[in-house]
């Protein structure tokens, strides 16, 4: 036999079947609120895909259009909320308890 460079080389776990990079959309995305902060953010999903936002911070927060186009609520301390986003586009949203905080959620066809 002889050896050919035919066989996959690459060493990232999973080889060639890697998961894309996490800048590219996918079905969902989780956001961890954390001192007064989105992270990640900005988030892309694809359409028809779910944000969840997960509130590890002291104090409550919520995710809010700036459209209106969606409100999770508060979101309590060690609580979750999530929405779906059934079109593309960009949609910023931000906190109503602490209107510093701010996000982008990226929705992609």
């Amino acid at each position: 036999t002889t050896d050919t460079a035919t066989e996959p080389t690459d060493d990232s776990p999973g080889g060639v079947n890697a998961p894309a990079p996490s800048r590219d959309a996918v079905r969902s995305e989780k956001v961890e609120i954390v001192d007064f902060a989105y992270d990640p953010d900005p988030v892309t999903i694809e359409e028809g895909g779910k944000v969840i936002w997960i509130n590890e911070d002291s104090a409550p927060h919520t995710a809010t259009a700036e459209d209106g186009s969606f409100d999770t609520g508060t979101i309590e301390k060690g609580k979750i909320k999530s929405e779906t986003f059934k079109q593309a586009g960009t949609f910023t949203y931000f906190c109503e308890v602490h209107p510093t905080m701010h996000g982008t959620v990226e929705v992609v066809e």
